[in-house]
Order: structure tokens, then C-alpha cells, then sequence
């Protein structure tokens, strides 16, 4: 049998006759008021188990929708969805309800229908006329934050950085704007047409809400948002206020036009929580079904690559990732962040604090972006299409301090061809600027395409493995371990001699002696896992070997923990990405090449971080704002140099030592070096890569433990000197970095308290002792600010003495009958005229020698003014105790 077909009339009369209230009620549903034409309650629709009221219901235009699942529609639609039933079986259905669900006072409208009339009656406001009212409403909002209710809530809420709201300009609506309003002039209208003012009494549609303006990408104003802090305490009436017959847009989009990668949260402090754990690229696209296919095609027309989905943990938003990945961001590369049950990022923020939710939305494990989304592979290179624009990028070649390639760029046929370094700021202003006037396109647009390639071209180097592992600012990610090379960095970690394996295996890679400074270089390596690493200096004389020492100890570092520099200038570290020397090693090769930075390493080794702030331009409001730059460490750094003069400052904090310029360790460095040119130096050449590849998975098995001393009570350092107080912190630390390398040979402990769990381990009295060994090899050599050249040199200058016999006990005048000249110490010593000349001085300079003749035409003679004492066995005394004279410790 055929069925009647029902007219469109019919149609029309039933869903505007059909009570949507009362139909939601009777199916159990509790409806509540829900701002000023709205009610809400639980989604009644099956597949929803809505926990909170997201079911909205419009009487004034008989209309639903769910904020949690989606849904919406009139009342057919309704039953369609609840029923799971066809059109013509939901018409049948309200049919036959009768005037059960029927209107009773259809020619009464409410009050929100007949201010829904006026609404529409309003004359409309010329867009450029809008834009002006709204930047003056978002002024007065935001003078008004300061002390307002709305400051509080967002304290209370996690959102505590008003350098943060400030930037995003973020108000409050006291309700008081019409009393700054004039009286006279369509201004008052004129808000009342945007939706600002909801009547002619100057009711605030915003009022006792926390507004923020919601800009596009070139910072226009799309619209408001308001967060209503009444509704927000007593759930009742409507937390999220928009303006009317305006999209809501993306909060925060002006990122899209600097980063590939970019976060999505639900609502707008979601957004501004995340940002405050520090991930600036988020967007807040206003609920899980806010996002549609034209946003998207605004992502992919910037240029975006990556999409990082932190929606909140409930049916909802699990539901709108899901819609996301398979229906709008289909040829993006999109993740997920699995929110606990019931978390969003502002309620996880509150709860754990803004570092844990730093590790959830960036875990260690996060792969790195790719080197261009939707990028097509041309000969030689790859090329990247934002919006019209072109971008071809052939022969790409990375060193550690330049990044060059040949740019082809082409915009509706207009072609511009250039070969630059990208890491020169010089060459990218200039293409910049070229590519503006050729192509015509703004300059924001351009800067951003090119930040978003340096970052596509970096990546794609590093893919290609022209980028080495010790490049400036960024190590290689750490591979994964082999089952053999875990087996054998296991090996190595539970060795009860792992000492002398350490110092074996250095003697196979090639470097001779040096027993103290190979374990001290080793330990400060590792240290880098520490909160508190060493920090390494090595000064001697030109050509001594001390760059030779680096090398050694650092080729044990797993390559993606090296950063190593020939130069440095004086801001580079300060404009480093935040986590680019955060357990790191960083080696600087000549003291000279790093003079302007050197402020900025002994922060990093004092306080373990970089803090600085500059004034940028702000891509969303041309207003010059203030931005903070946090480079975290901690970072174990080494630096060689040949200048006895360096400042106390930056010695007091390294480790000051020395390569030994002995006749002895020349004669050992000679002979090895013939070694290398026979059959037994090729041998020994092809076994090298073994020894680090088993270092290197050591290294990385090495757990983030805590130490714990438990002698430390018990343990003394000489008090008798200034330089003590600086000196015994390096103490204590060393031997901490050796009970950390010893980790695996240990129980690893764990402490409860009310910062939470420790795990740790002990140091015992194993490491006392060769901690002791080095501290008086490698700090008892220097008096003062002596070097240690100047210290061998003054030890060679008593010997002098000795050996001439000029010294007599019993004569109280003896030291002054021993007199050398320069020509007599370099004789006597072997060394270099320079050498004998610069420490020389410094012993002078120390008061350790006198001068007793040295102007022009006059031998140059100088007197020993210090008589040996306070030495045990050449070396200064440290006071330390032995562990024979430590009690036990249970």
C-alpha cells in the first residue's frame, strides 16, 4: 500500500505547533533555565550518557542541540534521533500525540521571542564600523580585569599569569558600560544591532562574565566569548555567552601563521591552560563540534602540518577527536592526547600542576613533525604550497652553523629564485623582503612561511642525515636500544671494576695517562642526568693536549646529548628552544671564541636555567609586547683554554684542571703516536667504535635516580680558607656523580613525603674514597687563584732550589740567596719561553716570587718567596677525612 504524502504545509504547521519543551519532558528529561532564552538538561538520545546538562533546547524557536554529541535539529528531528525511526514514522508519532505537545498560548510570544524580534529588527553595523565598537568594548572589559571578580576565578582556575591574560587581552563586563556610553549618537544602537547591549535600558548581554576577544589570523575581532562566573558556581543559567549572528572562530589563530604544529583544546581556558604549561601553538576551537571543514582548509591554506588533538576526556570529546581525524583532518598528520576520564586541561592543570601536564601533552616519546605536510618531492629537494605560494627547496646542505639551499618560489606566475643560508638572519631578511615586493603579499605572511620552512628544512636534513649529531641547538633523537647493545651497556654498568674499565677503555681510544682528569671528565659527562652536574675547565698551555682531553672524554657521550660549539656569542644560549640543554652536554673548545657568553654559562651552571625577556611585535594586535624566554638546564658544560687570567667568577664555578705537560707524559704521548702509523694502530683504530657503542648504551640505561650521602654529616673540608665555601659544594658533587655512575651496583631506595615519591640511591664509602683521590689530585694543586701550570711551575722552582743546594737550615736569611733567571727556569724545566714567561707572571702576580731585577739592560732575576709548607706529598692540604675515620652508618 502506498502511504499519503504529507504536504509541506502540514509539515510546517506540525513543527511549529509541536511544544519541543514539553515533548523533551516527556520523555523524563528535566529541563532547567539556561540563560535568557534557553533551557537545558541531560541529553535524553540514545548512545549519550550525558553526566551534565549539555541538552539545549530553544522555545523561542523550537529548536535543539547538544553540546556534548552534536545533535540538533526541530522536533521531527528529535524523534528521528530518540526513536531511531524514518521521517514519516516521526511525523505519524507526533500526530498522533495530539495536543498533548501542542502550543497552549501560540499568540502570546515570550519575552525572548519578542527580543529576538527586535534583535533582527536592528539596523545592521558596516563591518569596519564593528570593528571599531569592538576593540573600544574590549578596551574598557579588559581596564576593567584588573581587580575584578573575573581575575579571581581565573586565579582559581589555574590561570595566574597576568603577563599572559594581559597579552590575550582578556576582560571583565562590570555591566556599567552604558554608563560611559554618550547619550546621544547611534553608538548605543549601534551595540544593540551587535548584540553588545541587549536592550535600550543598556542591559549587558556580557555582564558578570570573563570576556575574551576572539581574533582571526590578521588580528581582526570575529567575535566575543564570555564566560559567565555566576553560571560557572551555581550550574545553573548559561556559562558561554557569544555574540549573536557571528561565527564563533578559532581563539588564539594568529599562530597559524608561524607554527606547522598546532594543539586544539575545547574551550578557551582549556587554550589558555595549556599555554600556561608552555605550549604556545594551541588553538581553542569553542567545543568538540566547533571545528569545521572551512576552518580546516584555513589550516591547511597556512600551512599547518600537524594537528595535536587535548579534548576533554569524556564521550563527548573522544567522540569529536574521532570526527576530527577520520571526517575533517583527513591528509594532516593528527595525535591525540588520552586525557584521564573526565579531565579537560584546565581541571588537570588545577590538579597536578602545569610541569605534568607539560609531560602529558609533550611525552618523551612524541615523534617530530614531519618535514613538510603534503610535501611533494621535486629533483634534489621537496616543495611546500601555503595558500597560492610555491615554495621548492633544492640542494640542502647543514653544517652546525649554516643551512643553505637554492629557493625557487613562484605565486600565480610571478617567480622569485634565490640561494641563501636560512641560518642567517641577513639572507632570510633580504629573500623576505624580495619576495614581498615580487609576489605582493604582506610581510606577516611571508616572515611566517619562512619560519614554518626553516623549521620543514631542518627537519627534512635531519631525516636525510646530512644533519650531524653534535649540531648547535639540537641533538639527534636518542635510537632505540638493541637487545646486544642493552646486554653489553648492562655488562659495563654492574662491572665491580668499572673504574679501571673506564680508564682501559679510554688507553683503547687513544688517550694516554691523565688517570685523575679521564675519571673527572667521565663523571661530569654523566653528572649531566644530575640536578646539579660538574662543570669542567681545562687549562694549559698552547698545544699541550688539553682539546685532545675533551675529545676523549666527550666521544663517550651519546651523540644526542652533545651539543658542541667552536664560538658562541654573547645571547645565543639565551634564544635557545626552552628544553635544548636540559641534561645536555655542552662543549666549547676554546675559551677565547666564547669571552661574550660567558655571563650566560655561569648562570646556566648556577642556577641551572636562562631567563630572558625582549619586546617583540604581536602578530594579533601589532602592539609591542613583552616576551619571556626560558632556556631550562641543567647542562654540564666543559670549556679548554690557555689563559691563566680567567676570571674568579667563572673558575669558582668549574672544576679548574690541567693536562700534564710532564716529560714523562710526552714521552708515553710520543710513543703512542707511533703506535698508530703500525699494524697493532690499525687494530687498535677499528676496535674504537665498539668501545663507545657499549658507552653509549651505558650512558642511556642510566636512570634519572637521586643521591643521598649519608656521611655527609661526618665529612670536613678545610676551613682554614675563603675559597673553601666554593670549593666543598664541587666535594660533595663529585661524589655524588660517582655514586650515580655506580648506580646499577646499588639498591635503588624510595622516600615518600608530602612532595611525593623519590627513588634513590646511596652513596657508600667506595665512592668517599676515590672521591678523595681526585679532589686532592685535581683541587689540592692551587693556592688562591693559582693555575695549575703556575702550581707545577712553583713546585719546579723549590725542586730548583733543592737541587743547588743554595738552601741552608740553619741561615735565617736563606730564601733570599736563591735567585734564577728565565733562561735558567727553561733549562731546568724544558719549557717554552712563552709558557716560562706567563707563569712567571702569575706566580708574581700571586706574590709567590719576587722580581729582583728586570728593567731594560738588566737581567731579568727573580727570588722563590715561598718556603713549601702546607704540602703532603706535593699537593696542597685539603682536610679531608679518610673513610677509616667515618662511622659505620646503619
Amino acid at each position: 500500500m502506498i502511504m499519503a504524502r504529507i504536504c509541506e504545509t502540514d509539515i510546517a504547521c506540525l513543527k511549529r505547533d509541536t511544544d519541543l519543551a514539553a515533548l523533551v519532558r516527556a520523555r523524563g528529561v528535566e529541563l532547567k533555565k539556561h540563560g535568557a532564552r534557553d533551557l537545558i538538561g541531560r541529553c535524553p538520545l540514545p548512545g549519550h550518557q550525558d553526566k551534565t546538562a549539555s541538552f539545549v533546547v530553544t522555545p523561542a524557536k523550537n529548536l535543539f542541540h547538544c553540546l556534548g554529541c552534536g545533535a540538533g535539529g526541530g522536533p521531527i528531528d528529535f524523534v528521528m534521533k530518540a526513536d531511531a525511526v524514518t521521517f514519516r514514522a516521526a511525523v505519524d508519532a507526533l500526530l498522533a500525540k495530539g495536543p498533548a505537545v501542542r502550543r497552549a498560548a501560540r499568540l502570546v510570544p515570550a519575552a525572548a521571542t519578542v527580543a529576538a524580534k527586535k534583535e533582527a529588527a536592528a539596523p545592521a553595523v558596516p563591518e569596519e564600523r564593528a570593528q571599531i565598537l569592538l576593540e573600544r568594548v574590549v578596551t574598557i572589559y579588559a581596564q576593567a580585569f584588573g581587580a575584578s571578580p573575573g581575575r579571581a576565578y581565573l586565579e582559581s582556575r589555574g590561570l595566574c599569569d597576568l603577563g599572559l591574560l594581559e597579552k590575550h587581552r582578556v576582560g571583565y563586563a562590570e555591566g556599567k558600560l552604558a554608563q560611559l556610553l554618550p547619550r546621544e549618537g547611534a553608538v548605543r544602537a549601534e551595540l544593540r544591532a551587535l548584540g553588545v547591549l541587549l536592550d535600550e535600558r543598556g542591559r549587558e548581554r556580557f555582564a558578570g562574565c570573563v570576556v575574551f576577544p576572539v581574533c582571526d589570523g590578521d588580528g581582526r575581532i570575529v567575535t566575543l566569548y564570555g564566560r559567565s562566573i555566576a553560571a560557572a558556581a551555581d550550574g545553573e543559567g548559561k556559562r558561554h555567552v557569544y555574540l549573536p549572528n557571528r561565527p564563533r572562530g578559532l581563539w588564539n589563530a594568529a599562530i597559524l601563521k608561524a607554527s606547522p604544529h598546532v594543539f586544539f583544546a575545547e574551550s578557551v581556558l582549556d587554550a589558555l591552560s595549556v599555554l600556561v604549561a608552555g605550549v604556545g601553538n594551541v588553538l581553542s576551537i569553542q567545543s568538540a563540534n566547533g571545528f569545521s571543514g572551512a576552518d580546516a582548509a584555513a589550516l591547511r591554506a597556512q600551512g599547518v602540518q600537524r594537528v595535536t588533538l587535548c579534548l576533554d576526556g569524556d564521550p563527548a570529546g573522544r567522540a569529536g577527536a574521532q570526527r576530527l581525524k577520520e571526517e575533517i583532518l583527513r591528509g594532516l598528520a593528527v595525535e591525540a592526547v588520552a586525557l584521564p576520564e573526565g579531565e579537560d586541561p584546565n581541571s588537570y592543570l588545577m590538579k597536578h600542576g602545569a610541569e605534568k601536564l607539560a609531560a602529558l601533552l609533550a611525552p618523551p616519546s612524541a615523534p617530530p613533525p614531519p618535514p613538510a605536510g603534503g610535501a611533494a618531492a621535486v629533483p634534489g629537494g621537496f616543495a611546500l604550497t601555503f595558500g597560492l605560494r610555491r615554495y621548492e627547496v633544492r640542494g640542502l646542505e647543514k653544517s652546525a652553523r649554516a643551512l643553505k639551499a637554492t629557493m625557487r618560489v613562484e605565486r600565480s606566475g610571478k617567480l622569485h629564485v634565490d640561494t641563501l643560508d636560512l641560518y642567517s638572519a641577513r639572507s632570510r631578511r633580504q629573500l623576505a623582503l624580495d619576495l614581498v615586493r615580487i609576489l605582493e603579499e604582506s610581510a606577516d605572511t611571508i616572515e611566517a612561511d619562512l619560519a614554518k620552512l626553516l623549521t620543514a628544512c631542518e627537519t627534512a636534513a635531519l631525516r636525510s642525515g646530512e644533519a650531524g649529531a653534535q649540531s648547535a641547538g639540537s641533538g639527534a633523537e636518542a635510537p632505540a636500544l638493541s637487545a646486544q647493545d642493552r646486554l653489553e651497556g648492562e655488562t659495563l654498568a654492574q662491572d665491580p671494576k668499572l673504574i679501571e674499565t673506564i680508564l682501559a677503555d679510554y688507553e683503547r681510544c687513544g688517550l694516554v695517562g691523565e688517570r685523575a682528569n679521564k675519571i673527572l671528565c667521565y663523571l661530569a659527562m654523566v653528572s649531566r642526568k644530575l640536578p646539579r652536574p660538574l662543570a669542567i675547565l681545562i687549562l694549559s698551555s698552547s698545544g699541550a693536549g688539553k682539546t685532545a682531553l675533551q675529545d676523549a672524554a666527550l666521544a663517550f657521550c651519546p651523540p644526542e646529548d652533545l651539543i658542541k660549539l667552536t664560538s658562541l656569542s654573547g645571547k645565543a644560549l639565551f634564544y635557545k628552544e626552552r628544553t635544548s640543554l636540559r641534561h645536555k652536554v655542552l662543549a666549547l673548545e676554546e675559551g677565547d671564541g666564547v669571552q661574550e657568553a660567558m655571563y650566560a654559562l655561569r648562570n646556566l651552571i648556577s642556577a641551572g636555567e636562562l631567563v630572558t625577556e625582549s619586546t617583540i611585535k604581536d602578530p594579533a594586535t601589532g602592539r609591542l609586547v613583552t616576551m619571556a624566554n626560558k632556556v631550562e638546564g641543567p647542562t654540564a658544560v666543559f670549556l679548554t683554554t690557555t689563559n691563566p687570567e680567567t676570571d674568579a667568577e667563572t673558575k669558582s664555578r668549574f672544576f679548574v684542571t690541567s693536562v700534564d705537560e710532564g716529560r714523562a707524559q710526552t714521552r708515553e704521548i710520543l710513543a703512542f703516536q707511533r703506535r698508530r702509523h703500525t699494524l697493532h694502530g690499525l687494530a687498535d683504530e677499528a676496535g674504537v667504535e665498539p668501545v663507545l657503542r657499549r658507552h653509549w648504551a651505558f650512558q642511556r640505561i642510566l636512570a634519572p635516580l637521586h643521591v643521598v650521602n649519608p656521611y655527609a654529616d661526618q665529612l670536613s673540608y678545610g676551613d682554614d680558607r675563603l675559597p673553601s665555601r666554593r670549593d666543598q659544594p664541587k666535594y660533595l658533587r663529585l661524589i655524588e656523580a660517582i655514586a650515580f655512575l655506580r648506580q646499577r651496583q646499588k639498591p635503588v631506595k624510595t622516600w615518600s613525603g608530602a612532595g611525593g615519591e623519590r627513588r634513590y640511591v646511596e652513596a657508600d664509602l667506595a665512592d668517599i674514597r676515590l672521591a678523595n683521590e681526585l679532589a686532592t689530585e685535581l683541587m689540592g694543586h692551587s693556592l688562591d687563584e693559582l693555575s695549575r701550570p703556575g702550581y707545577e711551575l712553583l713546585v719546579i722552582l723549590d725542586r730548583m732550589r733543592s737541587e743547588w743546594g743554595q738552601v741552608a737550615a740553619k741561615e735565617p736569611n736563606a730564601l733570599a740567596h736563591f735567585s734564577f733567571s728565565r733562561r735558567q727556569v727553561r733549562e731546568f724545566a724544558g719549557w717554552t719561553h712563552a709558557r716560562v714567561h706567563r707563569y712567571l707572571s702569575e706566580l708574581a702576580e700571586l706574590e709567590y716570587i719576587v722580581t729582583e731585577s728586570g728593567r731594560n739592560g738588566v737581567l731579568h732575576r727573580y727570588g722563590l718567596a715561598w718556603d713549601g709548607r702546607g704540602q703532603d706529598g706535593g699537593k696542597f692540604l685539603l682536610g679531608l677525612k679518610t673513610p677509616a675515620q667515618l662511622r659505620p652508618v646503619t
